[in-house]
């Protein structure tokens, strides 16, 4: 990402900050993840990370918007605003016991997300796929593919409807096993 891409996502979220409520995926999976290290990736608003604090996690939100980090800064302790680039950030290794990515896609971090786990470590993915935006959406079966070295929970690609751009999305629930690297 660069500069135009923060201020997109500023002009968005100055326009709209998005709901307050966590994503399903999230309120049904957390709880196969050991209270611990969390970390939401593009986590926006802060939905999912307040949710987690609630639940009792250390969360590291990261976001490449000023606008949300700011709104989301200083709002629980338990949660430790990053306003970075993903296209740059590396995420710490073997630290977090939930990592959750909703709505965001970055292949580069595949196997950093892979890394960051701790062996057991829960992650929960839902990103769109197929349509005319290939870079920002997946295949069928990418991510599936992406994480097979895990215990896969959960795993659905359906069509939402959303919208005519973003009408498909694929969900995963998988949880690290032994501490190999990908």
């Amino acid at each position: 990402m660069t500069d135009k891409d923060r201020k997109k996502w500023d002009s968005r979220y100055l326009k709209r900050l998005g709901g307050t409520d966590p994503s399903p995926i999230l309120k049904k999976h957390w709880g196969l993840a050991s209270c611990g290290n969390a970390l939401d990736i593009a986590c926006g608003n802060g939905r999912n990370s307040i949710f987690l604090a609630a639940k009792g996690f250390a969360v590291d939100a990261v976001d490449i918007s000023t606008v949300a980090t700011n709104h989301l800064a200083g709002r629980n302790p338990h949660i430790n605003v990053i306003c970075a680039d993903l296209d740059t950030w590396d995420i710490p290794q073997n630290r977090y016991e939930l990592i959750i990515n909703v709505r965001f896609l970055d292949r580069r971090l595949f196997p950093l997300i892979q890394n960051g786990l701790k062996s057991g470590g829960v992650l929960i993915v839902e990103s769109f796929m197929g349509g005319e935006m290939d870079n920002y959406c997946l295949n069928q079966n990418e991510l599936l593919r992406a994480f097979l070295s895990f215990r896969i929970i959960y795993y659905e690609e359906k069509k939402t409807g959303l919208s005519e751009k973003f009408d498909h999305t694929a969900s995963l629930v998988a949880i690290k096993t032994g501490e190999s690297s990908p």
